[in-house]
């Protein structure tokens, strides 16, 4: 099936002008297969609101990021999940009672919801059953995977489910380069499985789920992407995505200036609309805007606790929001606990330096520190 044509490109670059920079291909299918005239309507108030500068919304997100779960069986070593770390947070799957609890607050002006953030959603063993609710509600539904976690039968039950689209995270053509980054992985089985996910697809005649290659280029894979491409062509892939790296080590910067990266700074944040168009929620109910977001202590409220509705326009999200609007006039008097006011003043995004997280709470967890 082909996705990524000439018309899905213009209408990614508009959105991408009239938006924001990041939206990307799920997010146009998103606007193009589930569409309604309620969230039409409701996208348009969020750009209105967002334009007249209001703090106090009345239009209500359109794209979720749902973490299904926070745990992961890889150890990648730029991944805060692959480092252990979990930011205050216990390691845990949400059951579909949760998820349930959680699209029945939000469903009628969603146009796409990310069930992944920090750990590998394959392992939960509601997904399946996750999936389906959300394609109930007449949702875009995207996962991404490392593919460690399947055989034939959970591939058919996949395919099966209606996921719309899936992104697989394969880092290589051989073993020695795979593995360099996703460490504990079998290169071997991801690509079989890799093949019978194609395969079966194929068999049962189903255009889904949509099937995205993602492949995060570093300096020791970057000489492997041409011929990734023409194994995703092979395959049948849908769309193969040569991206850059979040990278926290020079060593492993690519030579090749269309995917190389900064040390932890992967995105400047510029005039930033999540606050007004994301929510982020995650395994355990805590939210925020975006899923930059990671430790509990900076969560905006947990809708497992209160009603989204009152979480919404809280202190917290219009503080925000108003910070967005007029940084010039936020003082250091007004400064609130949040995690955007150093992404808004200094116009970039935390970085998250495993190292440097960890040595800190090595030192917290000591006596005195």
């Amino acid at each position: 099936m082909k996705i990524n044509t000439p018309f899905t490109r213009i209408v990614t670059k508009i959105a991408r002008l009239t938006l924001a920079k990041r939206v990307d291909l799920p997010h146009t299918l998103a606007f193009l297969y589930n569409n309604s005239f309620k969230k039409l309507s409701n996208l348009i108030n969020i750009e209105l609101e967002k334009r007249l500068k209001r703090i106090t919304l009345k239009s209500k997100p359109y794209i979720m990021f749902l973490e299904v779960n926070n745990i992961c069986n890889l150890h990648c070593p730029f991944c805060m999940t692959g480092k252990g770390v979990y930011g205050g947070r216990e390691k845990r799957h949400m059951t579909i009672d949760d998820v349930k609890g959680v699209i029945d607050q939000t469903w009628e002006h969603l146009y796409f919801i990310q069930l992944y953030n920090w750990g590998e959603p394959m392992l939960n063993k509601d997904i399946f059953e996750i999936i389906r609710y959300a394609k109930s509600k007449n949702i875009f539904t995207m996962a991404s995977s490392n593919m460690t976690a399947l055989d034939e039968g959970k591939i058919d039950r996949l395919i099966d489910s209606g996921l719309d689209y899936l992104k697989v995270a394969v880092d290589g053509v051989s073993k020695e380069s795979y593995s360099l980054y996703r460490v504990g992985a079998d290169f071997d089985k991801v690509m079989e499985n890799f093949k019978t996910l194609m395969r079966r697809r194929k068999e049962k005649g189903s255009r889904f789920p949509i099937v995205e290659w993602q492949f995060v280029v570093f300096k020791h894979n970057e000489d492997e992407v041409d011929e990734a491409q023409k194994i995703a062509d092979e395959l049948g892939v849908d769309y193969f995505n040569p991206i850059p790296a979040y990278i926290e080590d020079a060593k492993w910067i690519p030579k090749n200036e269309k995917y190389k990266a900064t040390l932890y700074d992967p995105e400047s944040v510029r005039k930033c609309r999540r606050l007004w168009s994301h929510i982020n929620v995650r395994c355990d109910g805590g939210i925020a805007p975006c899923c930059y977001e990671f430790f509990k202590k900076d969560d905006f409220g947990n809708i497992f606790k209160r009603p989204f509705a009152e979480l919404w326009n809280n202190d917290i999200f219009k503080y925000s929001r108003e910070l967005c609007m007029h940084p010039d006039k936020v003082t250091k008097e007004r400064k609130m606990d949040t995690i955007c006011y150093n992404c808004i003043i200094y116009e970039k995004r935390p970085s998250l330096n495993v190292e440097d997280i960890l040595k800190q709470e090595e030192k917290e967890e000591k006596p005195g520190g």
